[in-house]
Formats: C-alpha cells, sequence, structure tokens
C-alpha cells in the first residue's frame, strides 16, 4: 500500500514523497531535511496495552548516521519541554561488509 501526500505539521510542511507498507512494516522517507521547512525529526509512538516512551529519530549529516533520542520529562498535556536528549547513535552502513 501507498500514500501520496503532503502533510502540514505546526509550522512545518513534511514533504514525504511516499509513506510505505511493506509486509506490515511502515517506511517513511525524510525528503531533503537540511532543506528550510522539511521536517527534521520522526515521532514514533507505540499504541497499546503496554506503555512506552516514544522516540524521535534524526539523520546527522556531520557524524554521518541517524540519531534516536528520548525524552526525560513527560506531561499529559504536551505543554513542558520534554527534554529530547541523544540515548543511542547508529552509523550509516554500519553493518557492511568489507
Amino acid at each position: 500500500m501507498q500514500y501520496k501526500r503532503k502533510l502540514k505539521m505546526g509550522k512545518f510542511a513534511i514533504n514525504w514523497e511516499a509513506i510505505e507498507s511493506k509486509r506490515d512494516i511502515p517506511s517513511v522517507q525524510l525528503w531533503y531535511p537540511r532543506n528550510e521547512g522539511n521536517a527534521k525529526e520522526i515521532d514514533i509512538e507505540l499504541s497499546d496495552v503496554r506503555a512506552t516512551d516514544g522516540i524521535r529519530i534524526s539523520y546527522d549529516f556531520h557524524r554521518g548516521g541517524w540519531i534516536i533520542k528520548q525524552a526525560s520529562k513527560f506531561d499529559v498535556d504536551d505543554i513542558c519541554d520534554q527534554d529530547w536528549q541523544e540515548v543511542a547513535f547508529i552509523k550509516s552502513w554500519g553493518r557492511e561488509n568489507g
């Protein structure tokens, strides 16, 4: 299944050319996140009986890899600064052989 759309969230237009689902795995492409007005991060949340906090994923062009962030402060109304901090860094092509 493939959806083509441009979403507007807050002040940023999220220019996703395609949001796909392959074998029950959603695939999202961030298009040119360094360009002004394009999304820089993706929030991932879990809706289930198991409670968990969400994560944010972005790409660090200087270090050449993905950053995963978690919040340290939680507010049901999402009013406070949640203090998102890096908790993991995954180097691009880190599992490439050779």
